[in-house]
């Protein structure tokens, strides 16, 4: 058998923590409102087609349009991870 001290690992765990600057990939979405004068017999069809919606008033038309922006965002935070080192004292880590 083996004396004790050749039988033995020791595990050890240590938090690391690092500051990281990241670019992230940001999404939103913007609305316009336009008011416009109705056309006697306009065709809604071509502007359903692009993503745009109608309202018809008395008078004028109100047009509505989204537009999704993407954008580029520089974040900084700190960021952890976990280590461990392990000494193996046993007869076969020798």
């Amino acid at each position: 058998m083996l004396p004790a001290s050749a039988r033995q690992v020791s595990v050890r765990k240590r938090v690391c923590t690092d500051r990281e600057r990241l670019e992230v990939p940001t999404r939103h979405e913007e609305v316009s409102v336009e008011r416009v004068p109705v056309e006697e017999g306009a065709a809604t069809t071509e502007a359903q087609r692009i993503g745009e919606v109608r309202v018809p008033l008395t008078e004028e038309e109100v047009r509505i349009r989204k537009n999704v922006v993407e954008d580029t965002e520089v974040v900084e935070e700190d960021v952890r991870r976990e280590e461990i080192d392990v000494d193996d004292q046993t007869a076969r880590g020798v």
